[in-house]
């Protein structure tokens, strides 16, 4: 497996090296930690980078999120936020980054790396680079994308997340409540929604068996 690559930008620098520590100790590579945006820009430039995890609050001309903007715009890496505050106007300004996730401080260890490790299930942090053998499809599990004689499946961010949980997964249930923390971020969802996502799933990958079993989940059967 692969160790996934992390970038820590927090000016707390107790805060921050003792989440190193946390994130080692896990098994993951903490590459550097940046006290400013300046900084982080650097790190991206010369590092290969997975997974940021950016305080919203740091000091400087940029934030954590403008940050986290301005990095996005050049490269295609997910943020974790760490916030003290846990408010609409924050979640909004937020929202403007694809971010995966926040931590709201003070925090649990166990919630920062359930945070990582969910980041790693939704963007295939640490995935073998070979690619998967599926009957008559091979998926890049990399880069989340499925072929069928050499041709890309075009798959909506939801599919294709759906399709990874089931293959990181197969041949063993992924439960309902399990896909909606995954796709849905916490959230719980109607059941509609995962049977209308199923639907377009089947109708563009007909040789792959998904298997209901209702009121649990699904099987990826290989």
């Amino acid at each position: 497996m692969k160790k996934i690559n992390i970038l820590i930008i927090e000016d707390m620098m107790l805060t921050a090296q003792k989440m190193k520590r946390t994130l080692q100790l896990a098994g993951y590579q903490v590459v550097a930690i940046a006290s400013k945006s300046e900084q982080a820009v650097e790190v991206m430039l010369h590092n290969d980078i997975d997974l940021i995890i950016a305080d919203i609050n740091i000091k400087g001309e940029l934030n954590g999120i403008q940050t986290a903007q301005l990095i996005q715009k050049n490269f295609n890496v997910p943020v974790i936020f760490l916030t003290s505050y846990h408010d609409d106007s924050t979640l909004e300004e937020a929202s403007n980054v694809d971010f995966t996730g926040y931590i709201v401080k003070p925090y649990l260890d166990s919630h920062l790396l359930r945070e990582v490790k969910l980041a790693s299930f939704r963007f295939g942090l640490s995935d073998k680079i070979e690619p998967i053998h599926l009957n008559n499809y091979i998926y890049d599990s990399k880069n989340k994308t499925l072929f069928k004689d050499t041709k890309q499946i075009k798959l909506t961010k939801k599919e294709e997340q759906f399709l990874h949980l089931l293959i990181q997964n197969k041949n063993t249930l992924v439960s309902n409540e399990y896909i909606d923390l995954i796709l849905w971020h916490e959230s719980m969802t109607y059941d509609e929604n995962r049977r209308q996502l199923l639907f377009r799933l089947r109708k563009k990958i007909p040789d792959l068996e998904i298997q209901t079993i209702k009121g649990q989940g699904y099987i990826l059967n290989v």
